[in-house]
């Protein structure tokens, strides 16, 4: 028996031949209900599904748990990181400085600025900067052209030196995320496009490649690829560029947030595969440019905005 593949949003079913032909009888045909009546018997045994992984888990449907905003330095915030201490971080998109927040308020408790040796001195970088990532007392800073700089915690106001690392991702990926995997101990970089002359078939190709802290070298495979129609089209719209990604510590599942088209989805670890995917309320995330999870598994997400960025909290629920 053949088997055809048919989309019912939000899952996607696959259906044996006979229940998707237009078939008459009486006169009628009845191609729509046996397939909704197939897709709602196999609707708990499909590729993508809301009963697998835990994006579910957090209704962004209801007004976030709380909203903080944020003072103007951080306007043009771009990404979110938390170390194992449960410390918040986040970065502007400009300028290599550092800030940590207080989660609850959005206070500024410390900042500290990133720098590297010139041929004229010691100075801030002015660069692209995308999104954080904290692997123990690792600190990073990845760039749109896929620049990596390593440095550690500074205190309030203290210049901290910065190791460089070339990916060679360049400007034909546009990498916008950042986060660390521990069990495979790398960094994941998520890009915003593919880079088609160099093997990918299309351009709805998202790739988003590791690199080991072992090795610190990237690996010329992706880690995987998300087909970005395929995400968009689940939430009926028509893009999907991560500008984030992030590791959820109780599934290992990785998420991944779009500011362009304001979705967020979840892949699994091991294939790649989608599970989830929503839409985000404008309201609340007019530009929502990073994210991470709280060690008590609370999903912030940051948007930038005209007057100034903003952090909403969503707990993850039961069900």
């Amino acid at each position: 028996m053949k088997i055809i593949s048919i989309m019912f949003s939000p899952v996607f079913v696959c259906l044996p031949e006979m229940a998707v032909r237009p078939m008459k009888k009486n006169g009628f045909r009845i191609f729509a209900l046996c397939a909704l009546v197939a897709a709602m018997i196999l609707s708990h045994s499909v590729a993508f599904s809301a009963d697998r992984g835990l994006l579910y888990r957090y209704h962004f449907a209801d007004t976030p748990e709380y909203r903080i905003k944020l003072p103007s330095s951080l306007r043009e915030i771009s990404g979110l990181a938390v170390s194992e201490a449960g410390k918040l971080f986040a970065h502007d998109d400009e300028l290599s400085t550092v800030f940590q927040l207080d989660p609850r308020s959005g206070k500024v408790l410390k900042k500290f600025h990133v720098i590297t040796a010139r041929w004229y001195g010691k100075g801030r970088i002015e660069d692209d900067f995308e999104d954080i990532a904290v692997a123990g007392n690792r600190f990073f800073l990845v760039t749109s052209s896929g620049t990596l700089y390593e440095f550690r915690e500074g205190k309030n106001e203290e210049k901290v030196q910065a190791e460089v690392y070339k990916t060679g991702l360049g400007k034909s990926y546009e990498v916008e995320g950042l986060c660390y995997d521990p069990v495979s101990d790398a960094l994941l970089l998520s890009c915003k496009k593919s880079a088609e002359k160099k093997g990918f078939r299309k351009t709805d190709e998202r790739p988003v490649f590791s690199f080991p802290l072992a090795s610190m070298t990237l690996r010329k495979s992706p880690r995987f690829i998300v087909d970005a129609r395929t995400v968009a089209a689940s939430a009926g719209k028509k893009g999907f560029k991560p500008s984030a990604i992030s590791r959820h510590p109780v599934s290992g599942t990785f998420f991944l947030l779009s500011a362009e088209s304001r979705l967020i989805a979840e892949i699994d670890a091991g294939t790649g595969s989608l599970l989830n995917v929503f839409a985000l309320p404008a309201v609340y995330h007019p530009q929502p440019e990073g994210m991470v999870v709280m060690p008590d598994n609370t999903l912030l997400i940051s948007s930038e905005d005209i007057l100034q960025g903003t952090v909403s909290a969503y707990s993850m629920r039961s069900k």
